[in-house]
């Protein structure tokens, strides 16, 4: 808990904080009619369906943002966060078979066929695991090409390529 809250973990906040403001410079996370619930499958307490429908308990309203598009849009990171917490949290025995190192950070490492590192990144933070976060994957680029700029494909102002 003291990680989420950004203590000993510096790059925690500003990815939350992004998630929900939206990110200009990343490429959209998810579709229109993709849907995240929480609750009952016939009367769900949370439906989001892409960036426009939002259903929160009694409260339906569209997002102000919902014709948006090319970009991260603001809740766009969080609603993808809240989808993969929900499967985390269903299944957490699968996931974390051993509490004791639950609060292990992770890192990410790329090295080539001669066992030379290419690529290093420590986890400062609870949700920052690359040292571009609106890119995470961008560190592949030279190996993979434009792929690894926007790997979903879905809507990209800033790589046009």
């Amino acid at each position: 808990m003291a990680m989420c809250a950004g203590i000993a973990a510096p790059d925690t906040l500003p990815e939350i904080f992004r998630g929900y403001v939206g990110d200009k410079n990343a490429p959209e996370r998810i579709t229109s009619d993709e849907v995240v619930t929480i609750g009952e499958k016939d009367d769900p307490f949370i439906a989001i369906t892409g960036v426009s429908d939002v259903k929160l308990g009694p409260f339906q309203y569209q997002q102000l943002w919902k014709d948006e598009a090319g970009y991260q849009r603001p809740v766009d990171l969080a609603t993808v966060r809240l989808r993969v917490m929900v499967e985390v949290l269903t299944n957490f025995d699968e996931y974390v078979p051993d509490q004791r190192f639950l609060d292990r950070r992770g890192a990410t490492f790329l090295f080539n066929d001669d066992n030379e590192l290419l690529y290093e990144h420590i986890d400062t933070g609870v949700l920052s695991y690359s040292k571009t976060m609106a890119r995470p994957l961008a560190f592949l680029e030279p190996y993979i090409g434009k792929k690894a700029l926007n790997p979903l494909g879905l809507g990209d102002a800033n790589n046009t390529d």
